[in-house]
């Protein structure tokens, strides 16, 4: 069933976590490495894809591609079975923080005119930079781009129940801010920044009383 957008929630950065023995400090330096790409049908593979297409690179040119969830591929770092790997998370993930304490790693920028033509391609991405000092070994911010994670709704459950889910969540944002520090910037406001999908129509009657558009 199709997939409608009902409110986007926070951004997950793309982050390539690099062995500092594999000398990788670009994208355009996976060109023969072996690369965890994200699961089959992930949206990090699609991540991949897309930041490899910028870079003027495809899959076919990493030395090795392997489609590993984010606990294998940092298994592979350690062992020295992968050069790199992409994690599309957010920032402080404990599968990265947990890799770099074991071995040492760079976290790759994604920077510089090529991601003028991933934007420009992809609206959905934002320029985001990840702190110095979040992953042991890397002191200084890196610049790479994020994703927005969004809720989304099956196009056939009923707008009422979309409406609801909307209404509980903005009405009392406190209680989710509460539960996880990653809310904190929720806020009515943004909740359409980066909606790279149609809008449910549960979730455009809701939008509509509160006057925020896309």
């Amino acid at each position: 069933p199709q997939l409608l957008g009902a409110c986007t929630l926070f951004p997950e950065h793309v982050q390539i976590v690099a062995r500092k023995a594999s000398n990788i400090k670009s994208p355009a330096d996976l060109r023969g490495k072996k690369v965890a790409i994200g699961p089959v049908g992930s949206g990090t593979t699609e991540n991949v894809i897309q930041i490899l297409e910028a870079w003027g690179l495809t899959i076919a040119d990493l030395g090795k591609a392997e489609q590993l969830d984010a606990s294998q591929a940092a298994d592979y770092i350690k062992d020295g079975r992968l050069d790199a790997a992409f994690f599309t998370v957010a920032v402080g993930a404990a599968v990265i923080m947990d890799t770099c304490l074991i071995v040492d790693c760079n976290i790759v920028p994604v920077e510089g005119p090529n991601v003028e033509k991933l934007i420009a391609k992809y609206p959905f991405y934002a320029r985001q930079n990840v702190a110095g000092g979040t992953y042991k070994g890397n002191d200084t911010d890196v610049n790479t781009v994020s994703v927005m994670a969004m809720l989304a709704a099956r196009a056939d459950l009923e707008a009422d129940i979309v409406y609801a889910i909307l209404n509980a969540m903005y009405t009392d944002l406190a209680q989710l801010q509460n539960a996880h520090d990653k809310f904190k910037d929720l806020s009515l406001e943004t909740a359409l920044v980066g909606m790279g999908i149609p809008l449910h129509p549960g979730a455009e009657k809701f939008f509509k009383e509160k006057g925020v558009s896309k």
